[in-house]
């Protein structure tokens, strides 16, 4: 499963081939901004090449136990998890035992007409119009209960098709619980057995595996929050029977590094499968999805890259690749409330120098001239600077007042993120365009 907190775009500061890393980053620090050392946390592996760069957890894997989280323990990955059942998927192709070009009618007879002529290869890339049925309020009361595979489909398939395919992209975890029965109609094995046999085993990945059934009992327990405040509260109760092939893997950070390198070194699937996983579906009138076979793939921090990220009740991660500076980045959180991308992401662009560098105090006051002020975009929002005391200051509309650091090519950040407003002068207007390593370039702000 995966939840969309984040939005997607393109970012301004790209980087080149030739951008020499950062080798002097307080890694920790940055973990720190985005955790509590008593409260459920993020766990964090950062890799360029065969090298370590970074790998460490901060927070709690169990609150009555105060068990603090660290990096060897097993989260589940919820969504990412479809990166494994593409790349099973492709594996039986490669083996000749089904075709990309089969439908899904081949493999289960029983589906609906609509259903049943939608090709493997469009449910891959999530441009079948197939719906995501773990949307509607009914399903709710429904999912907490144990099912059959079978059971959960005769459950599911039941809602139309939402256009034809290959005229649009919408994301369906339904389409990834078809292909897991795909998976055991072909190979003979169930879907649990099938990977532990044929991608766990042969990566050495031993601190994985598929939950079919109940929420999980590793160590770390999976929180959620609620209110302003985050107070903590039992995650919402989804049997992971119907989560399956969508999301149902728990692994830990080094089983995610084997995983990324045995995938890219053709140790999974063939150099020319993984291409397939890592090019664009093109739809009917020819434009690209942002999506390839498990993956989605667009711009991250100023680069392209490969990514997923994923979501059961209790848990979030996030997986990305970098190619151009073959930098691989995994985190995740045992907060479904707690997005551990931005953390990733941060320390990501301080390692690759992708973010403008802060400036040196002995030009903060020039910058501070400037920039002073109150700031409104057209959409209302709003951003108030100050300089008080030797320091800048940032608040929003409603929020809390909050330190600035101020950057080269007058840029500047709140404290804690990278993410970055660029000023900007022309025809007498003074303005802050957003730069966000996930979002990209956002709607300015003009002074007032």
């Amino acid at each position: 499963m995966t939840i969309r907190l984040l939005q997607s775009g393109l970012v301004l500061c790209a980087l080149s081939s030739g951008v020499q890393a950062n080798t002097s980053i307080d890694f920790d620090a940055t973990l720190a901004c985005y955790t509590e050392a008593d409260q459920p946390g993020i766990a964090v592996r950062i890799e360029q090449g065969k090298k370590l760069i970074y790998s460490g957890a901060a927070g709690v894997a169990d609150i009555k136990r105060a068990l603090p989280l660290n990096t060897k323990q097993r989260f589940q990955i919820g969504s990412i998890t479809k990166q494994f059942t593409a790349a099973a998927i492709l594996q039986l192709a490669e083996r000749n035992q089904l075709s990309l070009q089969d439908t899904l009618g081949k493999y289960i007879p029983s589906l609906s007409e609509d259903y049943a002529r939608l090709t493997i290869e469009r449910v891959l890339s999530h441009t079948s119009g197939l719906p995501n049925y773990n949307e509607g309020p009914e399903i709710g009361a429904k999912m907490a209960h144990f099912r059959t595979l079978d059971n959960i489909l005769k459950e599911i398939v039941q809602s139309p098709v939402l256009y034809p395919s290959g005229e649009g992209h919408t994301y369906s975890n339904t389409g990834y619980l078809l292909l897991g029965k795909i998976i055991e109609q072909v190979s003979g094995l169930s879907y649990k057995a099938y990977l532990q046999q044929r991608i766990f085993t042969p990566l050495g990945m031993t601190g994985s595996q598929v939950l079919t059934k109940g929420t999980g009992d590793a160590e770390v327990k999976g929180y959620s929050s609620v209110g302003r405040e985050g107070t903590l509260v039992a995650p919402f109760h989804v049997d992971r029977s119907w989560i399956y092939s969508a999301g149902g893997i728990e692994t830990t950070l080094a089983d995610m590094s084997r995983w990324h390198h045995g995938l890219k070194a053709g140790k999974v699937v063939t150099p020319s499968s993984y291409r397939s996983m890592t090019t664009s579906a093109m739809l009917n009138d020819g434009t690209l999805a942002t999506y390839g076979y498990g993956l989605y793939l667009r711009p991250l921090a100023g680069q392209p890259s490969y990514f997923h990220e994923g979501g059961v009740p209790g848990f979030l991660a996030m997986s990305v690749y970098f190619p151009e500076a073959d930098v691989y980045a995994i985190s995740l959180s045992n907060r479904d409330t707690l997005h551990p991308g931005p953390a990733l992401l941060d320390m990501v662009a301080q390692y690759l120098n992708i973010t403008p560098k802060p400036l040196p105090d002995t030009e903060l006051s020039r910058f501070a001239k400037t920039l002073v002020g109150e700031y409104q975009s057209a959409g209302q929002q709003s951003l108030t600077v100050t300089f008080e005391e030797g320091v800048l200051y940032g608040q929003k509309r409603q929020s809390e007042k909050r330190k600035l650091i101020a950057r080269a090519n007058n840029a500047f950040s709140f404290e804690c993120t990278q993410n970055y407003y660029q000023l900007s002068e022309a025809e007498g207007k003074t303005s802050l365009t957003p730069v966000g390593l996930y979002r990209g370039k956002g709607k300015p702000l003009f002074k007032l």
